[in-house]
């Protein structure tokens, strides 16, 4: 597609983690109009086969594995038939995530905020934290073997101001922010940039629990009056993951001026 062009897809291995839904299925099928060869990662097989199909519109090398982030030994299965396939990979968007599910007439503050346990607390930084690592380690041997690499990690604006949800949720976000300029820290040498995007709210099935009233609540707030769409956060990280990229270790966040 003329619009990625100069980004250089053509060709390149990707893998898009919940890529069977929202901003990873957006992701997956934005890199498959530019060229690329895209491995879609996601726990519910339906979803991603539905992506598959969607991707498959633009390119016929693409694939669609159940793949859990935070178990160590599904995603090194998942990264190994990835390279069996594909040969190499050359950029990885970390998007799987979740969010706590409200019971009708709950709010975040008021009833999930300090009433956590220690298991639910810890679920959000399994798929947000532990996801990303796990993903970066499977994936980086290879980009080193080609000195070239674009990983990706889709976080939250929450990570950077606290603003919404649980302090799971936000904790887990903050925590693979931090996480992104480390491993930028540690493999720029090998031409790997690691790079994060902090959306704001976006309009997605993990939002299934939001009200006309939230949604009112953030358009006003948004100097771009409107809440983002999936592809909105998708050309983003098109952006990040471009061939020719001189950026690493940043967060950017994606909010339509909401936070300025």
């Amino acid at each position: 597609m003329a619009q990625y062009l100069d980004y250089g897809f053509q060709g390149r291995p990707a893998i898009i983690t919940g890529a069977g839904t929202g901003m990873g299925r957006a992701s997956a099928v934005e890199l498959a109009r530019g060229g690329a060869k895209v491995a879609l990662f996601g726990r519910r097989a339906d979803k991603i086969q539905e992506a598959l199909e969607e991707c498959l519109r633009y390119t016929d090398k693409a694939m669609a594995l159940s793949v859990d982030v935070s178990d160590e030994t599904a995603v090194k299965d998942g990264v190994g038939k990835v390279l069996e396939a594909f040969g190499k990979v050359d950029i990885l968007i970390n998007n799987a995530g979740i969010e706590s599910r409200l019971k009708p007439g709950q709010t975040f503050f008021e009833d999930l905020f300090d009433t956590l346990s220690p298991e639910e607390y810890l679920k959000f930084f399994k798929i947000h934290a532990l996801g990303h690592y796990l993903m970066n380690l499977a994936v980086i041997p290879s980009m080193q073997k080609n000195r070239f690499g674009r990983i990706v990690n889709i976080t939250s604006v929450t990570g950077v101001n606290g603003a919404y949800s649980t302090p799971g949720y936000t904790a887990s976000k903050a925590a693979a922010i931090c996480q992104t300029k480390a491993f930028a820290k540690k493999y720029g040498k090998d031409n790997i940039t690691v790079n994060s995007i902090a959306p704001g709210m976006v309009d997605t099935p993990m939002k299934i629990d939001a009200t006309p009233e939230e949604y009112a609540a953030v358009t006003n707030k948004t100097p771009l009056g409107r809440v983002a769409q999936p592809v909105d956060i998708a050309r983003v990280a098109m952006f990040f993951a471009q061939e020719n990229l001189f950026v690493s270790g940043q967060n950017l966040i994606v909010d339509g001026g909401a936070t300025v």
